[in-house]
């Protein structure tokens, strides 16, 4: 172990049912939400809630924190979330609890897209590409704020023609039948985007929609497709 890191483990084997997350947190002395911080991740690795807690001081291991692109602290990796920033007892708890749910990972992405952290959600899908599907989901929730519609905009331009995007290809298909004629023009969209001129017959029968959008969005992706 490096100079200036401490590894604390509970030494408590948790059942398979109930795995608690890994915990990585980077640290500074000169950081006032650090030690509060650092307190309250001991109490619940103590109790339970985490299995094994990992702290490190970024002004003894600047190559460690550039490494995984830190730039200020707090910050954790708790299971596979990254969070920054000051954090209570009960975030804490409630993102550990997410740590074990897909429902978590959609509540994580929904967090970072909205505040503007792509960044975050490309490093969760590079890990986790199953959490595309949590990316779908957040497609078409119709309460999806603006910066979350728009983030999951970017990240399935960047990811439409990769092999991992194949897996939610049907559930795109399934949408273009939305009743929401909103999901139905971004399913089409992002359809297109695949490059895949199977599709075709698919998008040419919104051309027909009831919607005015959804038809020039539909016409806008054969176009695209043609090309």
């Amino acid at each position: 172990m490096t100079k200036g890191q401490k590894n604390i483990t509970s030494g408590r084997e948790l059942p398979v049912k109930d795995v608690s997350p890994k915990v990585l947190m980077l640290m500074g002395t000169r950081c006032t939400f650090c030690g509060p911080m650092m307190q309250i991740l001991t109490e619940l690795m103590k109790a339970g809630h985490i299995a094994e807690l990992q702290i490190v001081n970024i002004e003894e291991n600047m190559e460690f924190a550039e490494r995984l692109g830190v730039r200020s602290v707090p910050w954790l990796r708790l299971g596979p979330f990254e969070l920054q920033g000051s954090r209570s007892k009960q975030e804490l708890l409630k993102w550990i609890k997410r740590a074990a749910s897909f429902e978590g990972m959609s509540e994580y992405l929904e967090e970072v897209l909205s505040e503007g952290n792509i960044d975050y959600a490309n490093k969760l899908l590079q890990q986790y590409p199953q959490a595309l599907n949590n990316v779908i989901d957040l497609m078409a929730d119709p309460e999806a704020k603006i910066n979350v519609r728009l983030g999951v905009g970017v990240i399935i331009e960047d990811m439409a023609e990769s092999e991992a995007f194949e897996v939610v290809i049907p559930r795109l298909i399934e949408y273009l039948s939305s009743d929401d004629a909103r999901i139905r023009g971004d399913a089409c969209h992002y359809l297109s985007l695949t490059k895949d001129r199977a599709h075709v017959p698919l998008i040419e029968k919104l051309l027909s929609d009831e919607s005015d959008e959804v038809r020039e969005i539909a016409q806008d992706s054969l176009d695209d497709l043609h090309l």
